[in-house]
């Protein structure tokens, strides 16, 4: 009877390491509206590759950060294509909406629930002024600076 035990015991080891293994091993999948916002702590992790600014709603005053927003032009992977650059708000709510100097971005959007985004214009190397603000007039407008720049050298 020890002998039927062992059986399942022998074969449940390996299985577990290889779902470790296979887990493990698994790719960014890239954002999740079930992960916690990369904003809630006033700061996001600083990338010139996925670029992430975020808005501190908790005051009247906005503030963003960072200010500048120093973005590459083109992804490292593939130097064709733009690098999209996110605005989130701290609160993770409000209406946050960007308007942005021409020659830097294209493709912006706004979700009307605390993002926006936009993609960088490949070849560009320009400094853009935008302002961001949040709908309903609680707050003022703050005009921080997007600086984007060439990739990778």
């Amino acid at each position: 009877m020890s002998e039927v035990r062992l059986v399942p015991r022998f074969l449940a080891l390996p299985a577990l390491a290889f779902l470790i293994a296979g887990c493990a091993a698994r790719p960014d999948p890239g954002p999740n509206p079930l992960r916690a916002n990369p904003c809630a702590t006033g700061k996001a992790p600083v990338s010139k590759q996925e670029p992430i600014v975020c808005v501190d709603d908790s005051a009247r005053t906005l503030v963003v950060f960072p200010d500048p927003v120093v973005v590459h032009n083109v992804k490292e992977s593939d130097r064709k294509s733009p690098v999209t650059v996110q605005w989130l708000t701290k609160s993770g709510a409000g209406d946050v909406q960007v308007r942005i100097e021409p020659g830097c971005v294209d493709k912006k959007s706004c979700d009307g629930r605390g993002k926006c985004t936009a993609e960088t214009v490949p070849g560009a190397k320009k400094k853009c002024k935008y302002d961001v603000w949040i709908t309903g007039g609680r707050h003022d407008r703050l005009d921080p600076t997007l600086d984007v720049g060439e990739c990778c050298p």
